[in-house]
């Protein structure tokens, strides 16, 4: 299995489940082998919320692809008290 810091080999055969997957899933990570909305993986990638998701070349193919949708959102923290 694949650790989530390290870089995958993009030569590596990987099995793609043949379970189900929910309808908005539109996207496979090869990084966590899951299938996922590609947007969720565009957020990820853009606010860095992930460390796993950190240098991934599919992320950047993500926040691409979704660069007009995310332009609007704001990532906010929570103020604790």
């Amino acid at each position: 299995m694949i650790e989530p810091q390290e870089d995958v080999d993009d030569d590596t055969a990987v099995a793609i489940p043949s379970g189900p997957r929910d309808a908005s899933d539109d996207f496979f990570c090869l990084r966590f082998r899951v299938w996922y909305p590609s947007i969720d993986c565009a957020l990820r990638t853009r606010f860095e919320t992930a460390p796993g998701c950190l240098r991934c070349d599919q992320g950047r193919f993500n926040l691409k692809r979704h660069a007009p949708a995310l332009r609007a959102v704001r990532w906010t923290l929570a103020a604790s008290d």
